[in-house]
């Protein structure tokens, strides 16, 4: 069964007709879309919650932004400046003549070298192509980079790469590097995927990345806007759908995010771990009388992935939580998709006495599968990651499908590895000893218990910590330092500082 998402509560009852295009700026905090029917950008503080409109006077397709000043568009028929202020300046008009009046640009994005690729709409009665152009700001330059033929064209977007995680930028990035990229047909229901040379902006090797009837999508469903996230995953909104899908990056359905009081779902993006959705009403499709079965259809909606799953997995410091406790909060966060890692296992703590939990695990020692011993035991693991995976694995349906990959998303440590030792590292209030163990109450660590039982790395683990702890102090010490020379240097109004700014610093 598919992993669902439902939300039910629009983040901004804004009411587009063809809510599109959402780019999320990191550095304002502002999440710019477009409104095509009613040719309208709108600028929304994620922070402030206030809404700026500019009008303008034909439609925009979609946005990006820029490096050094307000965002770049497709219009009706190019590429053109929007600086601000309802205003706008054509870069390149490279739309042929006789296509004009029966077709625009429609969805598009910038890659990591600063070209906008954008894709054009298909009329069928006359023939015209949907085609794929690129424009390039170094010589000002619109060429088709694919011909086509296609319907619709939509959603685009780049994977990662982890060499260079950061060319997730608009703007920078470095050459003679292929990437995939996808491009989605939505009336054909196809996202395809291409290799990507970024030092050229040439695309090659074009095959179906998905196609959305194969895999089961609703009915009467289109694929519209997507995103990729950090992990290669793309996310593809749903036209007719009620919602968005999220694709592995072999094409396999892994997540659905459903709208049930929107009828079109038409783009998304990240800001964060926020996704950011924007949906049209049904009057852009010519259903006006859908609109009181799918009232929210034209708002702005958003999901706190962090509150269901994160990308990154999170990185819980074991020491002082009782294992039950734990083991069920992580069974259940593995199953909904994300990912743990829980270091320091050997410092999670068992109620109950040392003495009758090396009974109860004596008695288990005694335990095996009479049937076939060869095949399911006994296997009595020592390890305290071990004793924590099998608390875990038996709160979880481990022998079907679901639970099976749960499995493989987390991850058990004795001790800090790295790179986990210079990673952030949480705990779970909800499984802490001191808050949820009454006080007074006997209990043990699993390192004593493993020890005592056989495991026999419990000097290994020791010694490697006191090393770690030594390291992380020393590095505590510099970092306190390096803060109180900064504020220092702040507070310190010398004559130097004249010099430094008039040199630019």
């Amino acid at each position: 069964m598919v992993r669902q998402i439902v939300v039910t509560e629009p983040l901004l009852k804004i009411a587009c007709t063809l809510g599109e295009g959402p780019v999320y700026d990191p550095e304002t905090s502002i999440l710019h879309f477009v409104d095509i029917d009613e040719y309208k950008i709108i600028h929304y503080n994620t922070v402030s919650k206030q809404v700026e409109v500019e009008q303008l006077d034909e439609k925009i397709g979609c946005i990006a932004l820029r490096r050094d000043g307000p965002g770049v568009a497709d219009a009706l028929f190019g590429f053109a400046l929007f600086e601000g202020g309802s205003t706008k300046k054509y870069l390149s008009e490279p739309m042929p003549p006789e296509f004009v009046p029966f077709s625009r640009f429609n969805d598009g994005a910038c890659d990591s070298a600063g070209r906008f690729i954008a894709g054009t709409m298909y009329d069928k009665a006359r023939g015209i192509p949907g085609q794929l152009w690129r424009y390039d700001p170094q010589d000002g330059t619109s060429v088709i980079v694919d011909p086509g033929p296609f319907t619709d064209s939509n959603g685009l977007g780049w994977s990662p790469d982890e060499k260079i995680l950061w060319a997730c930028s608009y703007f920078f990035g470095p050459v003679g590097l292929t990437f995939s990229s996808y491009f989605t047909d939505s009336i054909a229901n196809i996202i395809y995927a291409y290799d990507y040379d970024v030092s050229n902006g040439s695309l090659s090797n074009r095959r179906v990345f998905v196609d959305a009837m194969a895999l089961g999508c609703r009915p009467k469903s289109f694929c519209d806007g997507l995103c990729v996230d950090s992990e290669g995953y793309v996310w593809g909104a749903r036209w007719g759908g009620s919602n968005i899908v999220r694709f592995s990056p072999a094409g396999e359905v892994d997540l659905e995010v459903v709208l049930p009081r929107v009828l079109h779902v038409t783009a998304c993006c990240f800001g964060g771990d926020v996704l950011y959705i924007t949906t049209a009403s049904c009057k852009a499709s010519g259903e006006e009388e859908r609109q009181e079965e799918f009232p929210d259809s034209g708002h702005l909606f958003c999901v706190e992935l962090m509150a269901t799953f994160s990308s990154a997995p999170i990185v819980i410091d074991g020491k002082g939580h009782l294992l039950g406790r734990l083991a069920s909060i992580i069974s259940k966060q593995v199953l909904s998709g994300q990912k743990i890692v829980v270091v320091r296992c050997e410092e999670i703590n068992i109620s109950g006495s040392f003495f009758r939990n090396k009974l109860r695990y004596h008695n288990f020692l005694h335990k095996r599968h009479i049937v076939n011993p060869k095949k399911s035991g006994p296997f009595h693991h020592r390890a305290p990651s071990k004793i924590l995976y099998r608390a875990i694995r038996g709160m979880t349906p481990h022998k079907t499908p679901r639970g099976a990959a749960a499995l493989k998303r987390l991850q058990l440590f004795e001790g800090v590895p790295p790179p986990f030792d210079r990673k952030k590292r949480m705990v779970v209030p909800e499984a802490l000893r001191v808050l949820r163990l009454k006080p007074g109450r006997k209990y043990c660590t699993v390192k004593r218990l493993s020890h005592e039982v056989g495991w026999g790395y419990k000097d290994v683990v020791d010694r490697l910590e006191e090393k770690r702890k030594i390291k992380a102090q020393a590095f505590h010490e510099r970092k306190v330092a390096a803060v109180k020379l900064r504020q220092k240097a702040i507070a310190d109004n010398g004559a130097s500082f004249e010099k430094l700014t008039a040199l630019g610093y």
